[in-house]
């Protein structure tokens, strides 16, 4: 093991009291995401889209894990699976990158071997001897779980039980009647110069906002507002007041709804990447993914009750203003990972959902032994 390995678990598994920033180098360095990508988007459950994003038979989602090529495609049988996007012949990716529609078959762009939607092989050409067996040429399936609309996959051979730990989650949601949201929708498709971990560190916690985003979210969701309600290393919810808002205004990110629980916010942190904003209104989420050691992949989507409109221009402006103040932010720490004279300094209590993200990952790569789960007072405007 590396010296930076070691230092990457020594510094990842600390408590609140002595917890550090991690050091510099892991993010940046090929070792360290190569370990990554084998110990956590290979093995853990990791969030691919929302049900409601592939609601007709036909539709996909195509997208790079960690280097490794997936789809998940709803069947005409009615059934959505996940599977691998790259052709059983000589690995050529099948269904370009994103969203899309299958009008009948998959074909391979290379040498057209066909396969059904459920990956199962059903044409070869030239093949007139048969010397292909057809079934052992299906494309491998993986392990795919909904819980609250969201599909999460996983590539491990035994994955774990994932709904054992994200049911957890439930009670503090009560409140916000999630079952409403029928309409999902997706949003940008980004790439940025930053490490995946530096975006999701940035995304879930909320210090930041009074200075990156004091004419953005910090004026609706101030950082002097916000604070825990639970976790641990599997999952991490925070919230915050929200402030200064009309009935309506911005609804597509954040809600005017005037119930006690529901003038609110909730962070839901699904690590490995998930970041999702819930407010009685919507569901929204950026989803981050490495590629590669100093580069990763965001995606933007959501979900509601009723589709967002086309028109709603105001709403639109400012999801992407703070979208960009987040790139910015992101890109511009990645450039300070390259020091040899700095490490990272102390993390505050403000930061403990971070602290939390750094002990999973202590947990997925090193098998380190993680803090207790703890719940914050805040809980209980939320569960009861």
């Amino acid at each position: 093991m590396s010296k930076l390995i070691e230092l990457y678990e020594a510094t990842a598994k600390q408590p609140l009291a002595t917890a550090h920033s991690l050091p510099f180098g892991v993010y940046n360095d090929a070792e360290v995401a190569q370990l990554e990508a084998q110990n956590i988007f290979h093995q853990d459950w990791v969030f691919v889209c929302a049900t409601g994003q592939l609601a007709q038979p036909g539709a996909y989602f195509a997208l790079r894990l960690a280097g490794e090529a997936i789809a998940l495609v709803h069947g005409k049988d009615g059934h959505i699976r996940a599977m691998s996007n790259n052709c059983s012949h000589r690995g050529t990716p099948l269904l370009d990158e994103g969203y899309g529609h299958i009008e009948k078959n998959i074909v391979c762009p290379y040498h057209a071997w066909t396969f059904s939607d459920a990956g199962e092989l059903k044409g070869v050409p030239f093949n007139a001897q048969k010397c292909v067996n057809k079934q052992q040429h299906e494309l491998p399936k993986y392990a795919l779980q909904e819980w609250m609309g969201l599909l999460l996959i996983n590539l491990a051979d035994q994955p774990s039980d994932l709904l054992a730990s994200f049911d957890k989650i439930n009670p503090y949601l009560k409140h916000f009647d999630m079952q409403r949201f029928k309409q999902a929708y997706g949003g940008a498709i980004e790439h940025w110069n930053s490490n995946w971990k530096l975006a999701v560190e940035n995304g879930i916690e909320s210090y930041h906002l009074f200075m990156v985003h004091r004419n953005t979210l910090e004026i609706t969701t101030p950082s002097k507002k916000a604070y825990y309600v639970a976790g641990h290393a599997d999952w991490t919810i925070t919230g915050g007041a929200m402030e200064g808002m009309e009935q309506g205004t911005l609804s597509k990110w954040f809600t005017g709804a005037r119930s006690e629980a529901l003038n609110h916010y909730l962070l839901v942190f699904l690590p490995p990447g998930f970041i999702g904003i819930l407010t009685y209104e919507s569901f929204d989420w950026i989803s981050v993914m490495p590629d590669g050691p100093e580069h990763c992949t965001v995606y933007v989507g959501g979900m509601a009750e009723t589709a967002p409109g086309a028109g709603d221009k105001q709403a639109n402006e400012f999801a992407a203003q703070f979208l960009q103040e987040d790139k910015d932010i992101c890109e511009r720490v990645q450039k300070g990972m390259g020091s040899r004279h700095h490490q990272g300094g102390k993390l505050l209590d403000m930061e403990r959902i971070v602290i939390d993200f750094h002990q999973y990952l202590a947990k997925h790569l090193f098998k380190s032994p993680t803090c207790a789960f703890r719940e914050a007072d805040a809980a209980d405007m939320f569960k009861h």
